[in-house]
């Protein structure tokens, strides 16, 4: 039984205090206490096999504090230095940021044929018209929504008909 008053002696020296009315939360936080200071013997053991002297061994508080910094910076990456690898660029193609999606008019409003005329504004913008890039300083009155209003592109025209 010396291993197991031993566990329950050191489960109570650092144990994770936690005040609930749901019995399952003070069992899993016990059930974390045991893993880890089961993890915290079999690391003093093998310290001790390895030839490490007892005052470089960390402490069970220590030790739990490892594992809880190791816990809350599980999703933080460090910043890697070097020439990146060629495996991790495949894994993570680089995305380009997404600026936020202009409101489009609804369909009723695009098609119904009134009180849409041109008007030519100081800022410039991107033609709206799928297929078209424009850069143009023409806007619709009624969608405000930058077209293309000239000879060669009438994208104003095609947008608001059906």
């Amino acid at each position: 039984m010396g291993g197991v008053d031993l566990l329950d002696s050191l489960i109570a020296l650092y144990r994770t205090k936690i005040r609930s009315k749901k019995w399952y939360h003070r069992v899993v936080f016990h059930m974390f206490d045991f893993a880890v200071v089961e993890v915290w013997l079999l690391y003093r053991r093998d310290s001790r096999d390895c030839g490490i002297p007892p005052k470089d061994v960390n402490s069970l508080a220590k030790f739990k504090a490892d594992v809880a910094g190791c816990l809350c910076m599980e999703k933080k990456t460090l910043k890697r230095r070097g020439r990146p690898s060629q495996h991790i660029e495949e894994e993570q193609p680089e995305k380009c940021p997404k600026t936020p999606v202009e409101p489009r008019p609804s369909t009723l409003v695009r098609f119904d044929q009134t009180g849409h005329w041109p008007v030519w504004v100081e800022r410039k913008g991107r033609c709206k018209y799928p297929g078209c890039s424009g850069i143009v300083k023409v806007q619709c009155s009624k969608c405000v929504t930058y077209l293309c209003f000239s000879v060669e592109r009438n994208c104003f025209l095609n947008f608001h008909k059906q």
